[in-house]
């Protein structure tokens, strides 16, 4: 009975480890910006060169 308390303790720790690292990574995700950012130079002018474009059609 003592084996398999201890077979489960130990697979329930490996679970819950791997879970933790897995759910508590870090995502490098770069596709999407972080809303607290502020845009930077590059899409300023991108975007005042679209409203240029459409402010002469």
């Amino acid at each position: 009975m003592m084996k398999l308390q201890k077979v489960l303790l130990g697979t329930s720790a490996v679970i819950l480890s791997t879970g933790l690292l897995f759910g508590c990574g870090a995502n490098n995700d770069e596709q999407e910006p972080d809303p607290t950012e502020e845009p930077s130079e590059e899409q300023n002018q991108g975007e005042n060169e679209m409203e240029e474009e459409q402010n002469q059609s």
